[in-house]
């Protein structure tokens, strides 16, 4: 991030959405310049003349989707955090928000506080999914199988490998790895990597000889 200010980029089409999201992150994060973008191609021309340190960005945009806007901007602007603020709660545009590379998910539903939150959290370099986010998501897994994505980051997190060297070893993000990581905990009903080995063993996805 950069020294002294954070820049932040909204892209939303609602100005009353806008205009309230600058106001509330002017004065809750310490040093912030805020700038704001109604349309992708406006968000992706302000990111190529400066520099911003985290992108706050909707689903739905009236030229492109969020996700697409969020995959142009952070190949061009690696450094850069990305925080997805919609109003979708479905499962599969869930799951396109993570494939982007998203480091943050609050629903417009939660309060406030949360946004605030995720972009503390993304300043420190860490990745944060708001408390819906995790609900919704516990209520859609529970009962699913985990993916062969999963059972393969499964196998090397039971090897005793860290997130770092799977993420290397895959050519996926740390992020990603990340989120597999926590779905798989709450796939299985777990809270810490003794007892995912554990119930993984017991399920017969993981075998130890």
């Amino acid at each position: 991030m950069t020294e002294n200010t954070t820049r932040i980029l909204i892209a939303d089409d609602h100005q009353i959405v806008l205009a309230g999201l600058k106001s509330l992150l002017s004065s809750a994060i310490p040093n912030a310049v805020t700038d704001t973008a109604k349309q992708g191609a406006e968000a992706i021309d302000k990111a190529s003349k400066d520099h911003y340190d985290i992108f706050i960005l909707d689903v739905e945009l009236p030229d492109m989707t969020g996700i697409e806007l969020a995959e142009k901007l952070l190949s061009d602007h690696k450094d850069a955090a990305c925080i997805f603020h919609t109003m979708h709660e479905e499962a599969w545009i869930v799951k396109q928000m993570m494939a982007s590379g998203a480091d943050s998910i609050v629903f417009k539903s939660e309060d406030i506080d949360e946004l605030c939150t995720a972009v503390n959290k993304v300043l420190l370099g860490e990745s944060y999914y708001s408390k819906r986010f995790n609900n919704l998501c516990t209520r859609y897994e529970k009962e699913v199988m985990p993916s062969d994505r999963e059972l393969e980051i499964l196998r090397k997190l039971a090897s005793g490998a860290s997130s770092k060297e799977i993420a290397e070893n895959s050519f996926i993000s740390v992020n990603t790895v990340e989120f597999h990581r926590k779905r798989l905990f709450r796939r299985l009903g777990v809270t810490n990597m003794a007892e995912l080995v554990r119930e993984a063993v017991d399920r017969g996805l993981l075998l130890i000889s």
